[in-house]
């Protein structure tokens, strides 16, 4: 017998009003909206269950025994858990039972004032957790504040955190708290300041930008910071609310956004300029760390202006990695970067000329040592390339197509500017017609 549908019919239908108070003597109400659902002993069943499974009483509104699972009894499946708990504190249903409901430790308070109290005790455990272990700032030690980032979900550990808050999405909810700080009551504001709430973040983002900069200039001697740099996690060099910083990326948003323009003098005062152009974007220690990681990769210090540091490439520290060494070289050469290190440059031995007149030298160099090798008379034929790991030439100039650079000189006027050099060493330079024209 289907015998809820039923009762239900009995209720909407009137097909048995004659026999009304003869159902009403058996305790059936027929205003439905007004009785429970199910039997207390079947609520309390399923809460248990729950409980059991989950370690709490905090039943979802939109929570919905599975029909098939097996954590609950039969007569319980498919039964709305979380609609029945709302209307339990909403709407008085099971009222008689309240006490019993709260003994068990079923929270009965309405789920916006619940929800502030589950806020409250997930940023005591923050600050429990987090205080001691990483540094926060003092403004926020002063009032026992803790600042939670946005991106902070409660980890699944058993202390300090209640396992009904294991993995809530705090930082969420504590961003969500700022921006609608107006719709909660005096009551809940002040419940929330006094777990330690921080309401605007901007002072907590400040020190923590110093305190990178301050960090990255005790490390590399100035806060040239790349714009790809990230703080590396688990290094203790850093403080722990700093690892996986962009911090490279926040730079850059301090400098061109404006963004922290009430707070430029402090970052000033650690070194930091807000004209991107006129300053280097790695510390010279990077630069130079990078060079010599080249030189003990290819032997030499010609860094090809299209070189760049693979990202994922050992032979270089992870500081460096992405670099585009061959830029920096050819802007310490054109545009006086680094122009204080010059001198440092030049004793490694990193070639300082502009590429055009190094590739002069480089020709003249490779033409000398051909004649060594062949003769002051052996034409350079115009396919010929200097032999890789040829002990007759320097490093630098193997692969050279020394044939083709001795051709286009003598033949099409090419490296004008160097021509001198190049007879220096008894290259045969063709007079172009506009030469001769102007000699006659």
């Amino acid at each position: 017998m289907k015998l809820g549908r039923a009762i239900d019919t009995v209720r909407t239908d009137g097909a048995y009003e004659a026999h009304r108070s003869r159902f009403e003597a058996l305790g059936l109400t027929f205003d439905r909206w007004n009785e429970p659902q199910y039997p207390f002993a079947l609520v309390r069943q399923a809460l248990e269950s729950f409980h059991g499974r989950y370690g709490h009483y905090e039943v979802p509104m939109t929570y919905v025994v599975a029909a098939d699972d097996a954590a609950y009894a039969v007569p319980v499946r498919g039964m709305k858990l979380g609609q029945i708990v709302s209307n339990i504190i909403h709407e008085e249903l099971y009222a008689e039972h309240r006490g019993e409901l709260e003994a068990m430790g079923v929270p009965l308070k309405p789920r916006k004032e619940l929800k502030v109290d589950r806020i409250c005790e997930a940023v005591r455990c923050y600050r429990r957790e987090y205080g001691e272990k990483k540094r926060i700032p003092q403004v926020y030690k002063l009032h026992h504040h803790a600042n939670v980032p946005q991106a902070f979900v409660v980890p699944a550990a058993e202390e300090p955190w209640p396992r009904e808050l294991h993995g809530d999405r705090l930082g969420r909810r504590v961003d969500y708290l700022r921006v609608s700080k107006k719709r909660l009551s005096p009551a809940q504001v002040e419940q929330l300041d006094n777990a330690g709430m921080v309401w605007s973040n901007e002072e907590y983002r400040v020190d923590r930008i110093e305190r990178g900069l301050t960090t990255y200039k005790a490390m590399y001697g100035d806060v040239r910071i790349p714009s790809v740099f990230v703080v590396p996690h688990g290094d203790g060099r850093w403080d722990r609310d700093l690892w996986d910083m962009k911090l490279g990326s926040v730079i850059d948003t301090v400098r061109n956004n404006g963004v922290f323009e009430a707070h430029r003098s402090r970052f000033e005062a650690l070194g930091l300029t807000f004209d991107r152009w006129n300053e280097p974007q790695y510390p010279f220690a990077l630069v130079r760390q990078a060079l010599e990681s080249f030189y003990g990769r290819y032997g030499h210090y010609e860094v090809p202006q299209t070189y760049v540091v693979a990202a994922d490439d050992a032979a270089y520290a992870e500081p460096v990695r992405g670099m585009k060494l061959g830029q920096i070289v050819n802007n310490i050469i054109h545009d006086e970067r680094y122009a204080e290190h010059r001198g440092e440059l030049e004793a490694m031995g990193v070639p300082l000329k502009p590429r055009k007149e190094l590739m002069a030298d480089r020709i003249c160099e490779a033409v000398r040592c051909y004649r060594r090798e062949y003769g002051e008379k052996k034409r350079i034929p115009q396919r010929y390339k200097v032999p890789e790991e040829s002990s007759s030439y320097p490093r630098e100039l193997w692969g050279l197509a020394l044939g083709r650079a001795v051709y286009n000189i003598c033949k099409r006027g090419g490296y004008v500017d160097y021509r001198d050099r190049f007879e220096a060493v008894g290259l045969d330079i063709e007079t172009s017609a506009d030469e001769k024209e102007a000699s006659s």
